[in-house]
């Protein structure tokens, strides 16, 4: 009985995903989908509450699909696990051939209410993700590429992206043998490059951590303190503060700004130009914008005998 409710469930999915590709989401309707099934309209809600949860498990049933078939490749003993990789880009690739006209129709569609994004789901398969590409990577590169795990991915992904994207073009023919032998090209040359210089990574795999958060909670935005200087030189223009101080705050900003542009930016130096700006009219919420937003990025760049004092408090003026 479960096998049979399974079945029909695939099939209702398959059936709705042809329709959206052909008509678009918006315009098919539940007693369409019902009907092309074979079903009456009553039958079809047993399986779905709704079209929205409809939509919604058409692109987890992508995604497993596309899951699955990865995974199978990882299991093929002929393959080495660089000609995995290889064959694991293609099936991305292909399986995005097959569904771009139901991703062109939902593109388009722009149907208000689309099914809301499963925050810890997300977080679960990021992290999943990220982990099995680091194995992947130290199963072809060795232990050393480890440390770049988090940039090397980024730049996989970035690329396979763009790939995608043109795929999405009309008569624009991409092949897609040819395009994921040139992506596992591109990948040794980026891998070799970072051993040979061995830099220090910018973004750790502990990051993913804070990253995933992204997918938990709603984000205030923080601003960058470059970005808080530009509003207080342009606050300063229109300022009715004496001259002087106008000046010194804009020579003291542009330190600033010249000082978080650099490689290690000096604490001193930072501190001293924050004293300047203290106490002017018109800049005092920028200013206490600035305090606080440049300590949580000096901490990224700094030594704890930098931004940080020896009892652990932060940069005070």
């Amino acid at each position: 009985m479960a096998d049979k409710t399974a079945e029909k469930r695939q099939q209702i999915l398959i059936t709705a995903m042809q329709l959206f590709s052909a008509k678009g989401s918006s315009v098919t309707s539940m007693q369409e989908i019902a009907e092309v099934c074979g079903m009456s309209k009553g039958s079809l809600y047993l399986h779905f509450k709704s079209k929205e949860e409809l939509e919604k498990s058409i692109y987890e049933h992508i995604a497993n699909r596309i899951k699955d078939e990865i995974l199978r490749v990882d299991h093929d003993p002929l393959l080495e696990p660089k000609e995995q990789l290889r064959k694991q880009t293609e099936v991305l690739l292909v399986h995005f051939l097959e569904i771009r006209e139901y991703l062109l129709k939902q593109f388009h569609d722009q149907m208000p209410g689309k099914p809301p994004i499963d925050k810890e789901n997300m977080r679960q398969e990021m992290l999943a993700a990220l982990q099995w590409f680091n194995n992947k990577l130290k199963s072809i590169y060795g232990p050393d590429v480890e440390p770049y795990t988090m940039e090397i991915g980024m730049f996989m992904a970035s690329m396979l992206g763009s790939y995608i994207r043109f795929l999405f073009m009309p008569g624009f023919h991409l092949n897609v043998g040819i395009t994921a032998d040139h992506q596992i090209q591109l990948l040794d040359d980026i891998v070799n490059s970072i051993l040979r210089r061995r830099p220090e990574p910018l973004i750790p795999m502990e990051a993913i951590g804070q990253l995933s958060q992204l997918c938990q909670a709603d984000i205030r935005t923080t601003r960058h303190p470059l970005i808080v200087i530009k509003a207080m030189k342009n606050e300063l223009k229109k300022s009715t503060v004496e001259t002087e101080v106008r000046e010194d705050a804009m020579e003291s900003l542009n330190i600033m700004e010249k000082e978080l542009l650099g490689l290690q930016p000096s604490r001193a130096v930072l501190k001293g130009m924050l004293a300047n700006l203290e106490g002017i009219e018109d800049l005092e919420a920028l200013y206490t914008e600035l305090k606080g937003t440049i300590v949580t990025v000096l901490e990224s760049y700094l030594t704890p005998g930098g931004i940080m004092q020896g009892n652990g408090s932060k940069l005070e003026t």
